[in-house]
């Protein structure tokens, strides 16, 4: 009986200690908050468990031992510990949020890196997961998805041009790295340059930045900051197919190797032409031309020492426009660079920088054989920068800047053998910045900037001055910064007789003068948690604006300064995650827009626009789905244009147009396996949309497309 009960007392306490562990507690988040349906996962095991609704969970082990464990919760970073677990053990586990967009280290607004949330300029950083979310192709659907108040809408010749609460493509300063871009079409640059799939984040600065960029910068800056590769070695093949025959092609390969990093990207893009048929019977159509674009990109860093490091960039681009079945229009670009980077010592840094970019355009008549160069602009740019830290907090920044600029166009004069003149300016620069924070409340940038233009008669002075205001969770920021932006070759030098009939000319005018601008802005800004909210305000007054004055006594146009126009306007911005994957941003823009051409109001910004995006992401182990929901909502808009009709003092007759409101819809549905494949599908124009008519202002899209792409990271596929 004895040796009974020793049995039974054996197997008792063996079940007990083989079943009676435990794991429990609470999971919640850094601040303390319970974290519901967070799961949890033991490596090994089949089944998982969620937390309830205060944050607590309970999970059975089968024995006493060491486990890794994994705790995963929406919108936090996961959390993987070991465990030894004997008996009944209680443990907390506590997620960290995701690095909001706010921690973000931003260059553009200041040239020092800067968490966002400790930058006085106004500024909006979109990262590259945010654009992978949309399924965005090209910067102008990046834009246009992210911003209210960006249009982009097509000319009369099928280039792209942009219009950003009324500021135009000259008005508003793109950079690649910030690098300026060589070429432009009807004041616009090539837009198609800017490859997607080597975007690590957009930087976009509001308001005038010239005091730290020069010319160009009246209305705005945008900084397309590419990758570096963050893994020891990284290859992505990826592809994508969609309506009108839109299929694209790319790879990325990648090395993060101690002393040595690089990048290289390449992609092809190919779309047919397609035509535009709006709902009025008798509105004309419009072509959307197709064509042909190679992108590709190499970048290098080499660290000699670990205060001391090279980086080498080149790129080189090409395009294809099937402009008619007996021309294509082709355009090249090609850009190097190179910066030297020293940290003297903890306070002390140095770096110097070259930078080159060529742009051509060329006529291509394929029957015939024959390319004609019609176009080129070719840049260099060297620069030393500098800046000291008498603490982390207060930091002064100082440089100089050579930038030379040449042109050839078909808009100018021929020289005795036919070619086309080529003119060159010559820029030369010094600026000086100071950053520093007070108390740890007060952030205050002010600088100013000197540049002298060979086609001025005196240097140009652009100064800025920002400061914010911070008690967690709000910010106050105020800023004035002056603009300004320098006539262009194209503008002093034209000589263009359209067609060659005498029916249209346009002379430049060697005698312009810079465009000036004053900017001041206002915003509060709310973040706390997953809660985002941001108002802001600002005002723009541009004098000098330069225009094309029509001379009906001598049939010419004449690029005169005569135009005045003062922008105004307020934004609203609102972005919540919120529990189990769902996520909401929506912004509201207002512009009151006043650009005068003969007393006569000829602004295209609509006073009213919207972007709406609603997100869900659903994340395991192996698989990871999300869906966006986003929208753009543009308010009519009541202009006017030039006709072709003079009245008997020679003056311009316009008429009144009207362009209706109209929204557009996208649907994008991700899906990631074991998180090294990634397939997108979507659905652009989601209630097929189309303008009674097709015109400067209006959708570019045909209806309702659809694409789909395929995304593979041969690393992580191996390594799994």
């Amino acid at each position: 009986m004895r040796r009974f009960r020793l049995l039974v007392l054996f197997f008792a306490s063996t079940l007990s200690s083989g079943w009676a562990q435990s794991l429990n507690g609470r999971i919640l988040d850094t601040e303390g908050q319970a974290l519901p349906m967070a799961t949890l996962q033991v490596q090994g095991l089949r089944k998982g468990t969620v937390s309830a609704q205060d944050g607590s969970y309970r999970y059975k082990l089968p024995a006493a031992g060491l486990y890794h464990i994994s705790v995963r919760y929406t919108g936090y970073e996961a959390l993987s510990v070991a465990l030894q677990v004997e008996g009944d053990t209680s443990v907390d586990f506590r997620l960290s949020p995701l690095q909001s967009q706010l921690e973000a280290v931003v260059v553009t607004s200041t040239r020092t890196p800067k968490t966002l949330k400790d930058v006085p300029v106004i500024t909006t950083v979109i990262p590259a997961k945010e654009i992978e979310k949309t399924g965005a192709l090209t910067i102008a659907d990046v834009l246009q998805t992210e911003i209210p108040g960006v249009e982009f809408s097509r000319t009369m010749d099928g280039q792209v041009v942009m219009n950003m609460q009324g500021m135009g493509g000259n008005d508003v300063l793109f950079l690649i790295d910030g690098e300026r871009m060589a070429g432009e079409s009807m004041n616009n640059i090539d837009y198609e340059r800017l490859n997607t799939d080597n975007i690590e984040r957009v930087e976009i600065v509001r308001g005038a930045g010239s005091a730290l960029y020069g010319s160009n910068a009246i209305g705005g800056v945008v900084n397309i900051i590419t990758k570096e590769a963050d893994r020891p070695w990284m290859l992505n093949l990826n592809g994508r197919y969609g309506s009108q025959n839109e299929q694209k092609y790319g790879a990325t390969l990648g090395f993060d190797r101690k002393r040595f990093n690089s990048m290289t990207n390449a992609s092809y893009r190919s779309m047919d032409t397609y035509v535009l048929y709006g709902k009025d019977a008798t509105s004309a159509p419009s072509y959307i031309y197709g064509g042909r674009t190679i992108n590709a990109n190499q970048s290098f860093r080499y660290n000699f020492l670990p205060n001391l490091s090279l980086k080498l960039r080149g790129g080189f681009y090409h395009r294809e426009r099937d402009y008619s079945q007996t021309r294509i229009n082709r355009y090249i670009d090609g850009t190097a660079g190179a910066v030297l980077s020293y940290d003297i010592n903890d306070k002390a840094h140095l770096s110097a920088d070259y930078a080159f970019d060529c742009y051509d355009k060329y006529r291509y008549l394929p029957k015939a054989g024959r390319s004609d160069k019609e176009y080129g602009n070719m840049q260099h740019k060297a620069s030393i920068y500098t800046d000291y830290r008498f603490t982390p907090q207060n930091v002064l920044s100082a440089g100089v800047e050579y930038f030379n600029e040449s042109l050839m166009s078909n808009q100018f004069d021929t020289l005795s053998g036919g070619e086309f003149r080529e003119y060159t300016a010559h820029t030369a620069a010094a600026y000086v910045q100071h950053d520093v924070e007070f108390k740890k409340q007060w952030f205050l940038v002010y600088g100013l900037r000197m540049d002298y233009n060979s086609s001025f008669k005196l240097p140009h002075l652009s100064p800025k001055v920002s400061l914010m205001y911070k008690i967690n969770p709000v910010s106050l920021r105020l800023s004035y910064a002056g603009g300004f932006r320098a006539p262009s070759l194209k503008e002093m030098y034209s000589d263009y007789d359209m067609g060659g009939l005498g029916w249209f000319v346009i002379f430049g005018n060697p005698n312009l003068k810079p465009e000036k601008s004053q900017n001041v802005l206002l915003s509060l800004e709310y973040a706390h948690k997953n809660l985002s909210l941001t108002a802001s305000g600002y005002y723009c007054y541009t004098q000098d604006k330069i225009t094309t004055v029509y001379n009906s006594n001598q049939d010419t146009a004449f690029y005169r300064n005569v135009n005045r126009s003062h922008t105004a306007g307020a934004d609203m911005n609102f972005m919540i995650r919120l529990p189990y994957g769902f996520g909401i941003k929506l912004s509201y823009s207002y512009v009151f827009d006043r650009q005068k051409e003969g007393g006569i109001n000829v602004s295209y910004a609509r006073p009213h626009t919207g972007v709406v995006r609603f997100d869900y992401r659903w994340e395991k182990k192996w698989y990871a789905l999300g869906v966006s929901l986003s929208g753009r909502v543009l308010s009519d808009l009541s202009s006017v244009v030039a006709t072709d009709y003079l009245d008997d003092q020679g003056i311009t007759v316009y008429e009144k147009v009207h362009y209706p409101a109209y929204t557009m819809w996208k649907l994008n549905l991700s899906q990631r396996f074991m998180n090294a494949i990634s397939l997108n599908l979507g659905l652009d124009n989601l209630f097929n949309y189309k303008p009674a008519r097709y015109d400067l202002v209006s959708s570019t899209s045909p209806g309702i497309t659809f694409y789909v792409s395929l995304s593979v990271d041969l690393d992580g596929l191996i390594k799994r």
